[in-house]
């Protein structure tokens, strides 16, 4: 794919009828979780298992040497821009990643493989990266975002637990992040949990079956997972994020 700018007309009855509903949910407690059953529409079963097919080709993260995790990674950034029925989607130039809001990562210069341009621009990521979109715009009131696409696989082995989130509980330093489950094959535990900045009741969740999905306000909680554990000899757990920043 030569062309690093597509526009596309918004798609699924999702992106119109559902939106409004979670973002008022992301307004009210800082966080939604989206079932895969409410998202039919939002993408076809044919087109998620296509992108899923992207998880398959992930370097390894090199980032989190000494900290006792084995996991794949891929990043990108794009430009998105949300107009009305239409949504545009840009290239941005591949960049270092950071999170000095994580004690864990502060100061570090974190460098992943990019997203290869094919999967960055395919109908199935540009469908999932614009509804994150359109969540970010509804809740939040911007329409220019910058949005940093993560593929990512935690593998767990009989001899080691996967860890979703080494840093602990956390807050990830962006506007919005959407967590999209891409596959889940082989583990058990990957719990979610929610905790409001209010005092708010404490919530939990698991993410089981492909799209289920966790959209968060970032600056309204802080969350972590728990370690996932292989039912055999080992299992992976593979996370589509994105997080939203306004375009400066």
């Amino acid at each position: 794919m030569t062309d690093s700018t597509i526009t596309t007309p918004a798609t699924g009855q999702q992106l119109r009828d559902g939106v409004p509903a979670f973002a008022e949910e992301v307004r009210r407690t800082g966080f939604v979780v989206m079932r895969k059953q409410e998202l039919a529409g939002l993408i076809s079963d044919e087109g998620l298992e296509e992108l899923r097919g992207a998880w398959e080709n992930l370097p390894v993260d090199t980032q989190v040497d000494g900290v006792g995790v084995y996991r794949e990674r891929r990043y990108s950034r794009l430009r998105v821009d949300v107009d009305g029925d239409d949504t545009t989607f840009e290239v941005l130039p591949h960049a270092v990643f950071r999170q000095d809001s994580i004690p864990l990562w502060e100061g570090k210069d974190r460098v992943f493989e990019p997203v290869t341009e094919n999967v960055l621009l395919s109908a199935g990521m540009r469908t999932l990266v614009g509804f994150n979109a359109r969540m970010a715009t509804a809740a939040g009131g911007t329409a220019s975002w910058t949005a940093g696409v993560h593929l990512v696989r935690v593998v767990a082995r009989a001899d080691a637990e996967g860890l979703p989130t080494p840093e602990g509980r956390h807050r990830d330093g962006h506007s919005f992040v959407g967590l999209y489950l891409m596959r889940r094959d082989g583990v058990t535990g990957g719990v979610s949990t929610v905790y409001p900045n209010d005092g708010g009741d404490i919530v939990q969740t698991t993410l089981l079956q492909p799209l289920d999905s966790l959209f968060i306000d970032d600056n309204m909680i802080t969350h972590e997972v728990s370690p996932i554990v292989p039912e055999g000899a080992s299992g992976v757990r593979d996370m589509l994020m994105i997080d939203m920043n306004p375009v400066a």
